[in-house]
């Protein structure tokens, strides 16, 4: 194929591109805010619950384990041990109500700890 061909070929294709791509952006149309519920009020760890980033807690338990992970109902990974009164945000508390996913605050360390060993401020 000539230069000359090739040159007009791909200035035809990138036409066609840039014309698809304005085509594109003149369609593209925001879509209008809304407002999120006011029912959202806590979450159980099921994909259907309402869900709230973080509710603020404190460790109850003289030492608290904080784990890394959570499967079949055990706590798995151990991260560390938090002493009673240690700062922490809820994030939710998985389906079995055995432990909840939290924040530890001073560290910035998310991980997994007992239900029972934590009260929300």
């Amino acid at each position: 194929m000539p230069a000359q061909q090739r040159t007009t070929n791909v200035r035809r294709l990138l036409g066609g591109v840039l014309a698809l791509a304005t085509a594109g952006l003149t369609l593209t149309v925001a879509a209008p805010a809304t407002a999120a519920p006011a029912t959202i009020t806590s979450g159980n760890g099921t994909v259907n619950s309402p869900w709230v980033p973080m509710l603020s807690a404190h460790t109850t338990c003289q030492s608290t384990g904080l784990y890394g992970n959570y499967y079949n109902g055990r706590h798995l990974d151990k991260i560390t041990d938090l002493p009673a009164g240690t700062w922490i945000g809820v994030r939710y508390i998985t389906s079995d109500g055995r432990s909840a996913d939290v924040l530890w605050h001073n560290h910035g360390t998310w991980g997994f700890m007992l239900t029972s060993c934590f009260a929300f401020d």
